[in-house]
């Protein structure tokens, strides 16, 4: 109990701190003005405004996410550690894990803010295209399964970051690496499928196809919580690929916090 306390203590100072944060003020700003934008964009296209505009909202949404997870997921133990802010809370009785697990846990509920945010001022203009369109109805339980979505890729790069930053001296170097997991967690989904459709024939060697299947399995695969589709075209969407989605960025997550609490109580604070 008193390291949950512990843990809720941090989240709170962190989830404070994110509030007071300029860049995410800036970046919710800047969301919102591409939100409100919507109409216009959606303009563009004569047969399929809704479509369009559900497809640029939640796209919208889904980039500056991992643009803030990102930012802010960088700043959670690095900024810290380079100004010696935490020095003193880490010399203190209070358990290393409990530090990492309630830096995490505040970082969690700033992105969940974020995305719920710009998904309400998103609704706005969704629901002012949906009234011009008659015969055509938005899908929010999807469109509310997409933006979760969003935030389970948040969670897993989120921990990723903090599994880097746990151990690396600077930020420069985990920034580098979290980009590239996130870069190769989007298309190994696709690649894989290609090679497994078989369309690239007999050139790719057996190596290539062992080092894409490792590759696939080690990375975290993002394109398993893109539901962008089925909110667009209001297409079923499987309750067992939500279950085994989160189910799988549940256990990505949990596995990245335990091997970055394992390699923070290792480190030299001195």
């Amino acid at each position: 109990m008193g390291s949950m306390r512990t843990i809720v203590k941090f989240a709170i100072t962190t989830l404070k701190g994110g509030v007071r944060d300029r860049l995410l003020q800036g970046l919710i700003l800047v969301g919102l003005f591409l939100i409100v934008s919507t109409s216009v964009f959606s303009s563009f296209s004569m047969r399929q405004t809704l479509e369009v505009a559900v497809n640029y909202s939640l796209s919208v949404i889904h980039i500056l996410a991992i643009v803030l997870t990102l930012f802010f997921g960088l700043n959670l133990i690095s900024k810290e550690l380079e100004s010696k802010e935490n020095y003193f809370v880490l010399t203190q009785p209070v358990p290393r894990s409990s530090y990492v697990l309630g830096k995490f846990a505040g970082f969690l509920l700033n992105i969940t803010a974020v995305i719920l945010i710009l998904g309400l001022f998103s609704a706005v203009p969704l629901l002012l295209i949906a009234a011009g369109e008659k015969g055509h109805a938005l899908a929010w339980l999807k469109i509310a399964s997409a933006l979760a979505g969003i935030l389970f890729s948040c969670s897993i790069l989120g921990a990723v970051i903090l599994l880097f930053t746990s151990v690396a001296t600077s930020g420069i170097l985990p920034f580098l690496m979290s980009c590239a997991v996130y870069a190769i967690g989007e298309n190994t989904q696709p690649v894989k499928r290609y090679i497994a459709s078989g369309m690239a024939g007999e050139k790719l060697p057996q190596s290539f196809k062992i080092l894409m299947d490792v590759v696939y399995y080690v990375f975290p695969n993002f394109s398993l919580f893109d539901y962008k589709i089925y909110a667009i075209y209001n297409l079923s969407l499987p309750g067992t690929l939500v279950l085994v989605s989160a189910a799988y960025g549940a256990a990505y997550t949990a596995l990245c916090l335990f091997f970055a609490v394992i390699l923070f109580e290792r480190r030299d604070m001195t």
